[in-house]
This record gives structure tokens, C-alpha cells and sequence, in this order.
């Protein structure tokens, strides 16, 4: 005896909807250990490997967001940008490296006398000298320089008392603005800047992790509603080949006119063609899934099936809307970013007002002289009588024993009349303030205006849920009541395909609904900036060594 197609159908909704209850019913587990995603090129720790069984990736939410962390490409690029940063922070610091100069000099001279003194009718002389020096910027913002000076003269002049004669100088020399670039904050400007800028790509790095934890969500909750869908018009298919196989029997018997088998062609011609468009769907989301996670386009990864495992979470605490705002506005890494940015410019207009200022110069030096050579006696002639030698170790112990000294002060003062380029940068600078300032109001606008849509959203597919589920129960009873009126005699394929379809659509309604609100639900917590915490990642390598 043939089995009653309308007991069919009701099986095949049974089944049909405890698999979307397991759907939208089944929370996804908590990880034990969070995931360590590193802002540096070499990630924390490589992911696990993929599971691959039956020529299938199997994907769990969570080992799909830890591939991602550790290959997506994009993410890859932001890295460079976090290790320059730290580099561009080693490279401030360089304006307190010690400079060392040095030089080394050889002369040789030939002057015919211009006067009785020079004592010689040609004079010659030759010169050597080498010298070595050593200076540092200081935090005050001048410079203080060691410099050891050394030299050598020999000379055929008659009144010549040391010949050769060594030299030897120590010369410490001190230059302090004492207004224009005076003090730690406009020298150390360019540092306070570079860390700024670090930390503004720490938070780009971090938001750009926060973007790819909702990218992949999505992506990974839009392939389990394509292949979810697919399942519906498959499930549509499998009614309307039912229909149509209890219109044949029918119309072999007598009791139904050809017509109706045209009838339940036509209605599985169209959920062929159904289907054609849902595997079409669930290619697009396995090749964007494919992207996010940055498998190697070249293996056979691609060619695989990707098979999502982790169940849709339907029931979600939401925090207050003015709560919910005032943790976006403390969370959001874009924000914290363009307040830093409003930082280094309040920094850079400072700096500016200082430009204003006249440059006077405080200059000090104090030396340590000696000389030393062979000691020539002459007589009135100008010929040598007497020598007692000497030398270059003559000059070092009397600066080593400060027989000779010297000192300088002095100041020096410097203004541009007008002034003009000094006072336009300043005003330029003031105004990127102010021009930042309204910025940041106008993202924390922004910001505000996602989370109360955010907010909403995540309310309007929670209610969408129940809304799709009672759908979806109507249409299976329809469809019951319209197969009995069929079965006898009061209704025709054509209605009862129309009742198919309205299931199928309900059907469908129901897993759009279950989707659409884990993406609503990610798009929530990523407009509050607790998409990290509510993933269980951690971002390393926040606090970059200095050297």
C-alpha cells in the first residue's frame, strides 16, 4: 500500500525543523585559552592545523578566526606598519647619540719676508695637526662639546724660541638657547611624537584585527546560511518530486488528468533551478572564507569543501544603549587613535609658539692650553748658541696639570622682523588643533549613532527569529491542511506547489533570521570595541622595547 504523502511531508518538516532548531539553539562553546594574535612579523604562535577529513576543511568559528590571525595577508601588511613605527621611535631617540669628529691637517708654506721680524729673508714652515672632539645634545635643548686639540710648527725663523713647537689644547664649549628651543619639550618633540605615532599603530593593528574578527564571522555565518539554504530548496525539492510522483500513480489510475503532471514538472524545473543558485551562493561564501583565512591559492585547499561546525548563538546579554555608548566611546581603538593624533598636534603647536620666541644663545667655553718643543738660545745674530730639548709630552702635562687656562661667555640674540613665516605655521598649527578637535566630536557622533543602530539591529533579528519560526509553523500546517484537500479532490497541484513554495520561503526565512543576527550580534560588540574580549584574543607586542 502506497504511504500517504501528506505523512511524508509532515516527517520531512519534522526533521526540517529540529535541524534548525539545533541551529539557532546551540551556543558556541567558550575557548579555554584566549588566542595570541602579535603585532610583530613574526606571529605569537602559528595556528593549528586545519582538519581536513573526507576531502573536506572542517572549520569551527573559532579555529576559523585563529587562521585568520595568523595568515591573513592584510593583517600581514599592518605588521610592517607596527615595526616601522617602533623603528621611526629608535630613530628620534638618536638625537641624544654622542657624535665623535675628528681631523687631521698637513701644510707646508714658502713666504719671502715682508719685514725685518720675520726672521728669515724666505720663510718657511711647516705645519701638523690633528684634533678630536666629542659632543652631545643635551635635554635642555643645547650642546655641550669636548674638543682636544694638538699641533706641530717648525719654522726656519730666526726668532723662532721654541722650533719645533707642540701644542695641546682640552676645549669644553657649552651652547644653551635660552629661548627659542629651550627646554626637554620642544627637544624632545620629535620623540614624544614618533611614540604617539607608534601607539597610533598599535590601535590601527589593532583595529584592523578587530575588523577581520567581524569579516570572518560574517563570512563564516554566510556560508552556513548558504549551505543551510541550500538544504531548504533541496528539502522543496524532495516535496514537489513527492507531488509529482503521487500525481503520476494518480493519473495512472484514472483519477487525475494529465495536466496536473505538467503542473509538478513545472514546480520541479523551478526548484532545480533553486538550487543551481544556492550552490552558486555557497562557492561565493567558501572562496570569501577561503580569503579571509589566506589559504595558499595554489594548493588544494581551494578545490576542498569547506564544512562549518560551529552553532549559531541566539541569546546574547545587551548592555543599556547610554552604557553601551559610553564603553564604545572608552573601547573603539579609531577613537583612542584620533585623540593621540589630536596629541601630537597639540605637541607640534606648541612647538610652533616657540618659534615665536627671539633666539638668544648662551655660549660658554673654557680651555686648557700647553706648549711644548725644543727650547733654542740664540745669540744677537739669530744663530743658535743653546737647545734643551722638549716636546709634545711638554704640552700634555700642562694641560693635564691646568697650568694654562682660559675662559668665554657670551650671548647671542637673533629675530626675523615681521616674523611672518614663524607667526603663519603657528596659526596653521592651532587651527590643525581645532580642525582635529571637531574630528574626534564628529567620529565619537558616529560612533555613538553604530552602537544605538548596532543596538537595534541585534533586536530587530532576535524578534525576526521568533517572527520566522511561527512563519514556518503556519506554512507546515497550511501545507498539511492543503494536501488533505488535494488528496481529496478539493485543491490542485498548482496550490499545493504555491503552499510548497510558501514553506520554502519560511523556511528560508528562518535560517536568514538565525544568521543575520550572529552578524548583527558581531557587528554589535565591534561597534563597542569588545569584539576582541568576546573572542578570546589577545593582542601582544603592545608594549615595544626602546633602545
Amino acid at each position: 500500500m502506497e504511504p500517504n504523502p501528506g505523512n511524508r511531508v509532515s516527517s520531512l518538516g519534522a526533521a526540517t525543523l529540529i535541524g534548525l532548531c539545533l541551529l539557532a539553539t546551540l551556543a558556541l562553546p567558550a575557548r579555554a585559552e584566549p588566542i595570541r594574535v602579535s603585532a610583530d612579523l613574526t606571529p605569537a604562535a602559528a595556528a593549528a592545523p586545519l582538519r581536513i577529513s573526507g576531502g573536506a576543511v572542517h572549520l569551527t568559528l573559532e579555529e576559523a578566526i585563529a587562521l585568520a590571525l595568523d595568515q591573513n595577508l592584510s593583517l600581514r601588511v599592518v605588521r610592517y606598519d607596527q615595526a616601522r613605527a617602533r623603528e621611526n621611535v629608535a630613530q628620534a631617540l638618536g638625537i641624544y647619540d654622542f657624535l665623535v669628529q675628528g681631523g687631521l691637517q698637513l701644510s707646508s708654506d714658502t713666504v719671502p719676508a715682508a719685514s725685518n721680524l720675520d726672521g728669515a729673508e724666505v720663510q718657511e714652515s711647516d705645519r701638523a695637526g690633528f684634533q678630536l672632539g666629542l659632543s652631545r645634545l643635551l635635554p635642555t635643548g643645547g650642546t655641550a662639546e669636548v674638543n682636544w686639540v694638538n699641533g706641530r710648527f717648525k719654522t726656519n725663523s730666526r726668532f723662532s724660541i721654541l722650533n719645533p713647537s707642540y701644542s695641546s689644547g682640552l676645549n669644553l664649549v657649552l651652547n644653551q638657547p635660552l629661548l627659542r628651543d629651550s627646554g626637554r619639550e620642544a627637544t624632545e618633540r620629535g620623540i614624544v611624537i614618533a611614540r604617539n605615532n607608534r601607539e597610533i599603530s598599535r590601535l590601527t593593528f589593532v583595529q584592523r584585527v578587530t575588523d577581520l574578527l567581524r569579516e570572518v564571522e560574517e563570512g563564516y555565518w554566510n556560508l552556513v546560511e548558504a549551505r543551510y539554504q541550500l538544504q531548504v530548496s533541496e528539502a522543496a525539492l524532495d516535496l514537489a518530486r513527492r507531488l509529482h510522483e503521487q500525481n503520476r500513480v494518480r493519473v495512472d489510475v484514472g483519477t487525475l488528468a494529465p495536466l496536473e503532471l505538467v503542473q509538478s514538472e513545472v514546480g520541479i524545473a523551478t526548484r532545480e533551478e533553486e538550487i543551481i543558485r544556492a550552490r552558486f551562493a555557497v562557492g561565493n561564501a567558501e572562496d570569501r572564507l577561503r580569503q579571509l583565512l589566506g589559504l595558499d591559492r595554489d594548493a588544494q585547499l581551494w578545490a576542498a569543501e569547506i564544512v562549518p561546525e560551529s552553532e549559531a548563538e541566539i541569546s546574547a546579554p545587551l548592555l543599556p544603549v547610554e552604557k553601551a555608548i559610553d564603553r564604545a566611546l572608552d573601547s573603539r581603538p579609531e577613537l583612542a587613535s584620533r585623540r593621540t593624533t589630536r596629541r601630537n598636534l597639540e605637541i607640534e603647536a606648541a612647538w610652533r609658539r616657540n618659534q615665536l620666541l627671539p633666539r638668544v644663545d648662551l655660549q660658554a667655553t673654557y680651555k686648557l692650553n700647553g706648549v711644548g718643543g725644543d727650547v733654542l738660545v740664540r745669540s744677537p745674530d739669530g744663530s743658535v748658541i743653546a737647545s734643551s730639548p722638549g716636546g709634545w709630552d711638554d704640552a700634555l702635562q700642562q694641560v693635564a696639570d691646568l697650568d694654562y687656562r682660559g675662559w668665554t661667555v657670551g650671548i647671542g640674540f637673533s629675530y626675523p622682523l615681521g616674523n611672518r613665516s614663524a607667526r603663519a605655521q603657528q596659526a596653521s598649527a592651532e587651527l590643525a588643533v581645532e580642525q582635529a578637535s571637531t574630528q574626534e566630536q564628529e567620529l565619537e557622533l558616529s560612533i555613538a549613532t553604530e552602537v544605538r543602530t548596532a543596538v537595534r539591529a541585534v533586536e530587530a533579528a532576535a524578534k525576526a527569529i521568533e517572527s520566522a519560526k511561527a512563519s514556518r509553523r503556519l506554512a507546515e500546517k497550511n501545507l498539511e491542511a492543503e494536501q488533505r484537500k488535494y488528496e481529496n479532490g478539493l485543491s490542485t497541484s498548482f496550490q499545493v506547489l504555491q503552499i510548497q513554495d510558501d514553506l520554502t520561503a519560511a523556511r528560508s526565512r528562518v535560517v536568514s533570521a538565525v544568521s543575520g543576527y550572529r552578524r548583527a550580534l558581531a557587528a554589535y560588540r565591534r561597534a563597542l570595541g569588545t569584539l576582541l574580549e568576546e573572542s578570546h584574543v589577545t593582542v601582544l607586542g603592545d608594549e615595544a622595547a626602546e633602545g
